[in-house]
């Protein structure tokens, strides 16, 4: 996901003056409830859930100000559950939480958060405890996670060559640390010419490109296979799910156990060009393209498409919360905000979560990086 609504979102910031009236948590549950939340404005916040939100006080120091990354935060966020950042505030389904620090990019694993402040640390947050576990480039921080995975990467670029890093949230510790090949200069863009580029995490297997090419790099035993050794940069591998990689190449998106056995996925275009990203449902069986109209294609080529309201003019899959359904954000023309929907792969129905969003640079959703500019 993101690049199209990454681009999209900066433009409308760059283009717009939006006015910043307080925020409206606007609550779907059956007929629409709307409840005012003070000191809040609406220039990058997400609004609601389907269930009424629970304010919860950040922590605070002696003198008064947030405490961030303390191991005393007072509340446990849950789980395998709707989630988006707005500003310092992270929302987990009904409860919420103030970090006390900007919040640039977040994922969710099976354990907790990890979080990336605007200073490029990386805070684990598990059972209510913030806990500062390593460092990452402020300017465009990416994580790696995988929702069925305790695990989380990046790149650490603070030392003489970039390395790899993978933290263990269940062990509380890091994992693996691995700069064996990489060099002095790497940067860690995708659209760099050689980048140490995180790609994924699958299970307890890490993706990343470096001089070796793609690899395949076992988090248990350091146990490396080298996938593809052409692999340039950071858009030759899109996703891996169950085994399951989708790679960028000749065809367009091509899905396959090995790059050898991958085959191209059809229809997957945005016009008449060819989509270079899209997330894979966790099985596999589906891929759902980086698109401007939320669009999912099955494997065998069935295209599906859920249904929004056409008064939305961009939409676009960002995960899966499970293989029969994708969460969408959704844009109108007329509206500085963004809305959070829920949509059956079966039944191509959708569910407003989330009305009301943020401009660029305060609304994140877990993605591993960061909305807009």
């Amino acid at each position: 996901m993101t690049e199209k609504l990454r681009d999209l979102l900066h433009d409308r910031a760059a283009d717009v003056d939006f006015p910043t009236p307080d925020l409206d948590v606007l609550v779907r549950a059956g007929d629409r409830r709307v409840r005012r939340r003070r000191g809040a404005v609406l220039g990058g916040s997400l609004a609601a859930l389907a269930v009424a939100a629970a304010l919860v006080a950040p922590v605070l120091t002696d003198d008064g100000s947030p405490d961030a990354a303390s191991g005393r935060d007072a509340v446990t966020l849950p789980l395998d559950i709707v989630s988006w950042a707005d500003g310092s505030v992270l929302h987990a389904g009904p409860a919420e939480l103030d970090l006390g620090v900007t919040i640039r990019a977040f994922v969710q694993t099976t354990v907790g958060y990890v979080v990336v402040d605007a200073d490029g640390r990386v805070l684990s947050l598990v059972d209510g405890e913030t806990t500062e576990v390593g460092s990452i480039e402020s300017g465009r921080p990416r994580l790696v996670g995988d929702h069925d995975s305790a695990l989380v990467g990046w790149v650490d670029s603070s030392g003489e060559r970039p390395t790899f890093v993978v933290l263990d949230q269940a062990a509380d510790k890091v994992a693996l640390e691995d700069s064996s090949a990489t060099e002095a200069g790497m940067g860690d863009l995708a659209d760099e010419s050689d980048p140490a580029y995180f790609y994924a995490i699958d299970g307890e297997t890490a993706y990343w490109r470096d001089q070796r090419g793609a690899v395949a790099v076992s988090v248990v035993t350091g146990e490396v296979d080298v996938i593809d050794a052409d692999a340039r940069n950071g858009f030759d591998l899109i996703d891996v799910q169950d085994g399951v990689l989708a790679f960028y190449g000749a065809q367009g998106v091509e899905v396959g156990e090995t790059r050898a056995s991958a085959r191209p996925l059809r229809d997957v275009l945005d016009g008449n060009v060819l989509e270079s990203n899209g997330v894979l449902s966790p099985l596999a069986t589906m891929f759902a393209p980086d698109s401007e109209q939320v669009r999912v294609v099955g494997r065998n080529g069935t295209p599906l498409a859920p249904s929004l309201p056409t008064s939305y003019f961009f939409s676009t899959v960002y995960e899966w919360a499970d293989d029969e359904t994708v969460r969408v954000i959704a844009l109108e023309a007329d509206d500085p905000s963004a809305d959070l929907f829920s949509c059956s792969i079966l039944t191509s129905g959708c569910t407003l979560l989330i009305d009301g969003a943020g401009a660029e640079g305060e609304l994140q959703l877990p993605t591993g990086e960061t909305l807009g500019g």
